[in-house]
């Protein structure tokens, strides 16, 4: 019975926008563009919700809901009128330990809706600076989004690592493509963790669509692969 890291409840809340998915399909024909920005906003402010099958080293299945984004009188930073979103996530598992996993962070977003960072018990996570996700991108397309700082608690007096951000836009279909948005997880001596493969589908009417995450644990060597019904 393989046993789960200790990593994986923080993997899976940082992957607060998240979604993977195979790709495939045709590429698109001509220089389609996708709105990467403005979907990435209308996802942020409607919430979404989903269950899943974990395939990969454990077998079970779960669900991962992000709450819309909404006025908050939590303050973050010492700054109040921010907002914020509730996301949670469970997991039922039937050959790893433990057999079953909860878990909950608030995102924190401007009134521009640019993430600002998060809270969960064990794992608060601040914005270095506003995350670079484009206007709109092409099949190809590839960058670095940003990094997120790692700490114990809200005071930030004990590190606990960060998270780096890149993403690439994958073939799929005449008119949608696979934002593949890649999360490498270090710890507070800055050894590789995990990697995170989050995967959505959009649209060229500006529709986003998580479909899967990827992760992939460093020490101990673990493989899970969440798909989202």
């Amino acid at each position: 019975m393989k046993r789960l890291a200790s990593q994986l409840v923080a993997a899976l809340l940082l992957g607060s926008v998240a979604g993977c998915g195979s790709s495939g399909g045709s590429s698109p024909s001509g220089p389609v563009t996708f709105p990467l920005r403005s979907a990435y906003v209308s996802l942020v402010i409607s919430g979404w919700s989903k269950t899943f099958v974990v395939s990969g080293d454990c077998s079970g299945t779960g669900s991962t809901t992000s709450a819309p984004a909404s006025t908050s009188a939590i303050p973050f930073e010492g700054v109040t009128g921010r907002l914020s979103a509730l996301q949670t996530s469970t997991m039922s598992l039937t050959n790893c330990t433990p057999s079953s996993i909860a878990s909950g962070a608030t995102n924190f977003y401007d009134t521009s809706f640019n993430l600002l960072g998060f809270d969960s018990t064990g794992n608060y996570g601040v914005v270095q600076s506003p995350l670079v996700i484009p206007a709109s991108v092409m099949v190809g397309s590839a960058g670095n989004v940003g990094t997120i700082d790692l700490f114990t608690s809200s005071a930030k007096s004990v590190g606990n690592g960060r998270q780096d951000w890149t993403y690439v836009v994958e073939a799929d279909t005449a008119d949608t493509a696979i934002i593949n948005r890649i999360a490498k997880l270090y710890d507070a001596s800055s050894a590789l963790v995990s990697t995170e493969q989050d995967r959505y589908r959009i649209a060229a009417t500006g529709a986003l669509v998580p479909l899967s995450a990827d992760i992939q644990f460093a020490s101990p060597a673990l493989h899970l692969v969440l798909t989202y019904n």
